[in-house]
C-alpha cells in the first residue's frame, strides 16, 4: 500500500505545476508560527524532486539574522544538522541531494524541525522514500516537527509503523493542521 500511495503522490508532485506558488504560501505561514518566536535553531531540509521550496523560509530567516539556521548532511544511516550561513557552497550529497559542509551540530540543539514528506495524514504520521533518515533523527531530538506539503500531499490516513514519529504541524497552501488537536480522527 506505502509503495502504490508513494508513486501516484511522487508522480504529482513532479508534475505539480504551481509548485513555485505553493511553496511561496507556506513560506509564508511558516514565517507567521507563534512558536517561531521561541525558535533560535531551525533545521530545514534542501528540496529536491519539486518538493516544497523551503528556499523561500530560508532566505528570509537569514535575512531577518534572529536564527541558527541548519541543513542535513547524510552520514552512514544517520542526519546530522550542519549550520549554514547562506545556500552557496553545498555539495550533491545522499541521493543528489544537495548538502552543506561545515560544523555538525546535536540534534538536541535543534528547536524545529521542518520535514519533508511524500505524504502526511492527519495524524500527522509520514511517507518518506522508506530510509528512516527522519524518524531517527527525530528520536534523537525534542525539536517542534513541522511538516510542509502541498495540499494533495495531505491524505486522511496513512498505514504507521511502530518506528514511525508523527509531526506535530502540517503546513500546506490553504492550511495549518494541527495534528494534537485533530488527534481524535
Amino acid at each position: 500500500m506505502k509503495q502504490s500511495i508513494r508513486k501516484e503522490l511522487l508522480s504529482r508532485r513532479i508534475g505539480h505545476i504551481k509548485a513555485e506558488e505553493d511553496s511561496k504560501k507556506i513560506a509564508e505561514r511558516f514565517i507567521s508560527l507563534p512558536q517561531l518566536r521561541k525558535a533560535r535553531n531551525i533545521l530545514f531540509y534542501y528540496p529536491h524532486k519539486n518538493e516544497v521550496d523551503t528556499r523561500f523560509i530560508i532566505k528570509k530567516l537569514l535575512e531577518d539574522g534572529s536564527f541558527n539556521l541548519f541543513l542535513p548532511k547524510v552520514s552512514g544511516d544517520r542526519l546530522l544538522p550542519v549550520r549554514i550561513s547562506d545556500l552557496s557552497g553545498l555539495k550533491k550529497g545522499y541521493a543528489g541531494i544537495m548538502e552543506p559542509e561545515g560544523e555538525v551540530y546535536s540534534p538536541e540543539d535543534i528547536d524545529i524541525v521542518v520535514v519533508p514528506a511524500v505524504a502526511f495524514d492527519l495524524k500527522g504520521h509520514r511517507l518518506g522514500y522508506g530510509k528512516g533518515y527522519y524518524d531517527r533523527f527525530l528520536k534523537e531530538t525534542g525539536a517542534l516537527r513541522v511538516g510542509v506539503a502541498y495540499d494533495f500531499q495531505v491524505v486522511d490516513k496513512l498505514p504507521a509503523e511502530q518506528h514511525d514519529v508523527p509531526v506535530e504541524l502540517i503546513l500546506t497552501p490553504t492550511r495549518i493542521i494541527n495534528t494534537k488537536e485533530d488527534e481524535k480522527r
